[in-house]
Parts: structure tokens; sequence; C-alpha cells
């Protein structure tokens, strides 16, 4: 009875390790590269609650294959706001969408894709739970579909997680200081130390106390044939008196010529009393043409006046 016992747990433990590697492999993947194979007719799954404003939808990716034919595909969702689409693998040309809006209420739709050839499909799940409950789907698949064989079927690659720093990564190590170790001296060795020689003393002679230093003069230079008749033709030329050249006064700017008509005026004395008074220097011309009056300033203005109203215009 024992060995029966011991053979059934060892039976139920084996089938718990299969179970276990196949949800493993079959796990629902959120990767495009790496989605979860469809070994059977039938997947569900379900999409938990994200944080309180939090407004990404979550997706999962799957893939299967396609004989050439139609290939049923059913959805049932629960609590579930999304759209479920299907691609064919190569190129990512979608095929069909399936829009679920949010309701709590299950519902089920299905749809239908024709494939010419045989083909990969990659079904793509995003959506969202619309309350703080989770979401479930369930999808079945009939007519030319074909489930990927377990021994085709790869593992979904788990994505890296970073390590916490340890408390203390983030400080710098103090430098430590390096201990030099004392270089012994070498010893001397009196015995082996040779004596310095010393200079040999003169003998006979007494050495002055303080010697007074010997000055020793140069000999004068004589000099040579250019030299002395470049000498006597310096001496033979006269120099030049100095002359002083008289600075001359600042010329003064020549003077403006006044102006002729500074001292005139233009008068103009109109029949009301009126009069304009205008300088010389202001006016550039006035003339009178059929009546009337013009009167050109320098700066561009220009008056014009009937003669029918002037009394009386002069330069004064």
């Amino acid at each position: 009875m024992k060995r029966i016992g011991r053979v059934r747990i060892g039976l139920l433990t084996a089938v718990l390790v299969v179970l276990g590697s196949v949800s493993a492999i079959h796990a629902q993947s959120t990767q495009q590269e790496f989605p979860t194979p469809i070994v059977s007719n039938e997947i569900s799954g379900q999409i938990v609650t994200r944080a309180i404003g939090d407004p990404r939808p979550t997706t999962y990716y799957y893939y299967f294959n396609g004989d050439q034919g139609d290939i049923f595909v059913n959805l049932v969702t629960d609590n579930f706001a999304g759209d479920v689409d299907v691609f064919i693998a190569e190129g990512q040309r979608l095929l069909t969408r399936i829009v679920v809006l949010a309701d709590t209420e299950p519902s089920e739709t299905g749809r239908v894709v024709y494939l010419r050839r045989p083909e990969r499909l990659l079904i793509r799940i995003q959506g969202r739970t619309p309350n703080d409950d989770p979401a479930t789907f369930r999808i079945k698949f009939a007519g030319s579909f074909l489930a990927v064989k377990e021994s085709e079927a790869q593992a979904v690659p788990e994505l890296p997680t970073v390590p916490k720093p340890a408390p203390d990564a983030g400080r710098v190590a103090e430098a430590k200081p390096v201990k030099r170790e004392a270089v012994p001296e070498k010893p001397v060795d009196i015995a082996e130390a040779k004596p310095v020689a010393e200079a040999p003393k003169p003998t006979g002679v007494k050495a002055e106390a303080n010697p007074e230093p010997t000055v020793v003069e140069p000999e004068p230079k004589t000099p040579t044939r250019r030299e002395r008749r470049t000498a006597r033709r310096e001496r033979e030329t006269p120099k030049p008196a100095e002359t002083r050249t008289a600075e001359k006064p600042a010329e003064k700017a020549p003077e403006k010529p006044a102006d002729p008509v500074a001292n005139f005026r233009l008068v103009v004395i109109f029949k009301d009393g009126s009069k304009i008074e205008r300088p010389m220097t202001e006016v550039l011309r006035f003339t009178v043409d059929r009546g009337m009056l013009t009167v050109i300033s320098k700066d561009g203005r220009i008056g014009r006046y009937s003669m029918a109203d002037v009394q009386r215009v002069g330069i004064e």
C-alpha cells in the first residue's frame, strides 16, 4: 500500500510539473515579436484594472496557422472595452477588426476570415476594464483554423528586471591611505669609507694673510689703415649748422561770405489787415501766375494765395 501511495504521489507531481511548464510556455505575451502560440481551438484570458489615472490599455498577442478557406472567429467578452484585430503575420496586413464597447454584461460576436493560401495569422487583443472588476475574453476558432504544434511553440521570454541597488551602493568608497614600508638605510662601514685626500701644503713659503689681486691691463690696440682714414675724413668734413624751422601759425579757416539776402524779408499784406513775413533765406521762389501768388519755401512748403485778397507784395 505504501508503494502504491508513493507511485500516485510521483505521478501527481509529474502532472503538476508538466502543467506548470505548459502554462509557462503559453503565458499571455505582451510583446509583438514573441506572441503566444495557440495550441488549441480556444483561448481565454483576463485584463486586470490599472492604477487610478492610468489610461493605458492592456495588449496581448497570439498567433496561429490558417489553411486555405474560411476561418470562423467567435469572441465572448465580459466587462471589456477595446478591440480584437486579426493580421497576416508577414507584412502586418489587417484582415478584420472587432470593436467591443464598454458593457458590464457579457457580449458575443464573430467574424469570418477568408484565406487564399495558407498563412500565419497574428491576433492582437487590446482593451481595458471600464470599472474596478477585471475584464475577461474567450475566443473560439473553427473552419480552416490550424493550431500550432507543441513542438513548434516557443517559450515567451520574460522581461528583464532591474535589480534594486544596495543601500550603500551609491556611496563612494573612502580612499584608504596607502601604507609605505620604510626602507632601512644601509649602514655605512667606517672601515670601508675612504678618507678624503687633502690638498698638499706648500713648504718653505709663508702664505700671506690677504694677498692683493693682480690687475692685468690690456695692451693698446693699433688702429688699422682703414680706421685711420675714416677718422681723418670725419675730422675734415664740416658739420652742417643746425637749422630750426619756425613753426607756422595755424591758418585760419576762410570766413564764409555773408548771404546778401539775409537782411531782406518777403512781406505779403492782405486786404483784411493780415500779414505774412518770411526771411528771404527761407524762401526759395515766389511767383504770380493767373491771379495766384505762389510762395515756395526751402523746406518744401508751398503757399498759394489769391491776388484778389492781396493788397501789397514786397521785399523789405
